[in-house]
């Protein structure tokens, strides 16, 4: 597995903000959103990565993290499941062998299931990649597979700049009838005003959509890295 960074902080987004997590984040996606800056350009460019990643087995990673402090991982990258399908499935089940608890963000390319993420310890948080990201088409098969799979304890998170992407995360809803998973709606950082989002959900009456704001950059400078 291709390692990219390890560390401890707390969960900036989705169902368990603000919870001490250790990161676990694989390098390589096989996304690039042209539409939106890219919150991790580093972990998604192999012409960055290449030069920073390190080669990990799940036994290592999972000893490594079992010295810090924190019982919850999150498992980002880039794509995380872009790394080997057995490795994957492997280290998410030493992790629940241990105790661990654990995030996966995924970007919904790859069928959660065969990789071992449906399973009580995994809270899944899968993006759905709206048109004007440019991967609205992306992947759609397998994104809508995964949707109908996801569980009460589970999140599905539309990013969005403007007024027409919350609109057609709208009509996803309605589509797909998404009422299991929480349903978070994200602005782009430094694109959309959080306001403007908050003032469109209550306009349209949306009492079970969450807000997700990336409260780390918040915390600190956007573009740090280890936080």
């Amino acid at each position: 597995m291709k390692l990219l960074e390890l560390y401890t902080s707390v969960q900036g987004e989705g169902p368990n903000v603000g919870l001490p997590t250790t990161f676990v984040r694989f390098a390589g996606c096989n996304m690039r959103c042209p539409g939106w800056p890219c919150d991790t350009p580093y972990a998604i460019d192999p012409q960055l990565w290449r030069h920073e990643f390190e080669k990990v087995t799940p036994h290592e990673l999972v000893r490594r993290c079992a010295e810090l402090t924190p019982r919850h991982i999150c498992i980002t990258g880039g794509e995380p499941l872009l790394q080997p399908k057995d490795e994957i499935k492997s280290l998410v089940g030493q992790f629940a062998n241990f105790g661990f608890t654990m995030d996966l963000f995924s970007n919904g390319s790859r069928i959660l299931g065969e990789y071992g993420m449906d399973r009580p310890e995994v809270t899944i948080v899968m993006d759905w990649k709206l048109t004007n990201s440019g991967e609205g088409n992306s992947f759609m098969d397998n994104r809508t597979k995964n949707v109908l799979q996801l569980q009460k304890k589970d999140a599905i998170k539309f990013v969005m700049k403007n007024r027409d992407d919350f609109n057609e995360a709208l009509g996803v809803m309605n589509q797909w009838m998404i009422t299991e998973p929480r349903v978070y709606f994200a602005p782009v950082w430094g694109e959309l005003n959080p306001s403007d989002l908050v003032r469109w959900i209550t306009e349209e009456g949306l009492s079970q959509v969450w807000l997700n704001l990336q409260t780390h950059k918040f915390i600190w400078e956007p573009t740090a890295r280890g936080i």
